[in-house]
């Protein structure tokens, strides 16, 4: 496993150094931005793994934001007041997570293990072992945790005891992105973004192939040239599934058959989200995108935040939002694209995308600051 780390890693640093690098796009004043309320900002544990498991993705439930940092600090806070309700050091790599769902929060480490807490107190139900480091979020449901591993293995483990239910594998390109799509259960099936450009679905009961489609077919003479990882993860609507891959293709598919209903020549592996009329695309490149869900048309294009290490967007009422390698949020209106208002958490940067609830949006830097912030 160790050999097969080494070998990813020095993938991911070549991917890096053989990719031309561009200057961020210069933040334009914004003439009339909504005001950004602040209600409450608090600092979670920090840790210098932060820079290297910078997708720790916290969860939502209730009344409770959860909330990992990548030295092994879970803390849950009260969504109110921020008032911290527990605390817990599991004394390792957090390279994976957050889920939550019924009593549980899911959590997966750097040495290949998955861990279930009690969620209202941290306690720890369960431990696992896994195939290799987990990057990809864990998914719970009903009794199945889906855990994606970074040696392209998907397993099926129990919520009770962790005990292997399933579990299912694919070939890895020798050069790919460093992280995954999380996995989307969707009904029985389980949706898996591959690294080598197809979206598969599994039984979620057994873990057998029921379809899978090319979402974009490797092209070019250079591993670097033909990577296409689907490291966006899907979004399910009804039986449309959204899928997209690194430098190709966006695609929307049968839920039952895979086959494909509109295809655009775009590439993202940072992230999508959905309303009832447009699909929001951030692309490889940081530019923002708004298509027709019907037949992937684009409605509108944001080129002012090109290059500046976008995260996947998240609806907010009439916007989407966004963070950037700055540490700032940025409100973007859905009917036209424009900017309308911004708000820093901090200069570290935001990775993942905030979490929504009532008109109110969480946000976690990379250094692990979290803030609730609503348009005034």
């Amino acid at each position: 496993m160790r050999h097969f780390l080494s070998l990813l890693i020095v993938a991911s640093l070549v991917a890096c150094s053989s990719t031309p690098i561009h200057e961020p796009t210069p933040l334009e004043p914004l003439a009339a931005a909504v005001k950004v309320q602040k209600l409450w900002s608090v600092s979670s544990s920090s840790s210098s793994k932060n820079k290297v498991y910078d997708h720790l993705q916290p969860a939502l439930q209730g009344g409770v934001l959860y909330s990992v940092s990548a030295g092994g600090v879970v803390q849950a806070n009260e969504i109110g007041k921020a008032a911290r309700l527990w605390q817990q050091d599991l004394g390792t790599v957090v390279s994976a997570g957050l889920a939550v769902a019924s009593d549980l929060l899911l959590l997966a480490t750097s040495e290949a293990e998955v861990i279930a807490m009690a969620k209202d107190n941290g306690e720890i139900r369960w431990r696992s072992p896994v195939s290799s480091e987990v990057l990809a979020q864990p998914v719970i449901s009903g009794n199945f945790v889906i855990v994606r591993s970074a040696d392209g293995v998907t397993q099926a483990l129990s919520a009770d005891n962790g005990e292997l239910l399933w579990s299912f594998s694919s070939n890895v390109p020798a050069l790919s992105l460093r992280g995954d799509a999380a996995p989307v259960v969707a009904g029985e099936l389980v949706l898996l973004g591959q690294a080598n450009g197809r979206l598969s679905a599994l039984s979620i009961f057994d873990g057998v192939l029921q379809w899978e489609t090319a979402v974009v077919v490797p092209q070019g003479r250079t591993d670097l040239e033909r990577m296409v990882d689907v490291d966006a993860t899907p979004l399910v609507v009804a039986d449309v599934v959204y899928v997209a891959a690194h430098q190709g293709r966006v695609l929307a598919l049968s839920k039952l058959t895979g086959a494909t209903l509109w295809n655009r020549e775009l590439g993202t592996s940072v992230g999508m989200t959905v309303d009832d009329e447009k699909l929001y695309i951030v692309d490889d490149e940081g530019q923002v995108w708004a298509l027709d869900r019907r037949n992937g048309a684009t409605l509108w294009k944001l080129d002012k935040l090109k290059y500046r290490d976008l995260s996947a967007p998240v609806g907010y009422a009439d916007n989407i939002v966004v963070g950037d390698f700055e540490g700032q949020l940025h409100w973007i209106s859905k009917d036209d694209g424009a900017i309308i208002a911004r708000h820093q958490v901090d200069e570290e940067g935001v990775r993942v995308a905030p979490l929504v609830r009532d008109g109110v949006l969480y946000s976690r830097s990379k250094s692990g600051r979290l803030e609730a912030l609503r348009l005034k």
